[in-house]
């Protein structure tokens, strides 16, 4: 799948207005493993090949906004994981999760329909993200969607399960009954 220049643009500058930490050239969309970034960098110890360290701890649940930096809850506890890490794509999803943009009748207003769709479209990617194996968008969504069937098919395996014992208890009260 070979994503266009044009499309790439557009979908950083949607990214940048949903989540200003996603300005940053290490988020730039597409991420791709043919760029040299085969993992994902663990934020424990890890370092950039500038040799910015990948998590700074942090105190509390909020603080101000740093560069190439996501603040939050991640495996470390509270504290700025950079985005080289996956613990920061997976930060953004819950915080983007929890303030979906709300706009009251928004299928008369385009303003608040475009406001929405760039919301999700940014939320899918960094849910992605924050399931990918490695560092590509490409293969984030493949990620993403065997993840979705694995679901799928335990909810699916579960409830035939449920059915086959209710089947059963229905049969020996019926038996029983004769």
């Amino acid at each position: 799948m070979v994503i266009s220049q044009k499309n790439a643009d557009e979908v950083n500058a949607k990214m940048a207005r949903v989540a200003p930490e996603l300005k940053s050239p290490y988020a730039k969309y597409p991420l791709s493993a043919q760029t040299g970034r085969s993992m994902w960098v663990n934020p424990d110890g890890g370092r950039t090949a500038k040799g910015e360290p990948c998590f700074i701890a942090g105190q509390g649940k909020d603080q101000l906004m740093k560069e190439h930096y996501v603040y939050g809850a991640g495996s470390l506890g509270y504290g700025y994981y950079h985005l080289l890490t996956r613990d920061s794509h997976k930060i953004l999803y819950v915080r983007l999760q929890s303030t979906t943009p709300f706009a009251c009748c928004s299928c008369f207003n385009k303003e608040a329909t475009r406001a929405i769709d760039e919301h999700d479209d940014i939320t899918r990617i960094c849910y992605n993200r924050s399931v990918a194996t490695i560092p590509d968008d490409i293969q984030a969504a493949k990620d993403a969607e065997a993840k979705a069937r694995g679901t799928a098919k335990a909810v699916y395996n579960f409830t035939q399960n449920e059915q086959l014992v209710v089947n059963a208890i229905q049969t020996g009260v019926f038996i029983a009954h004769g």
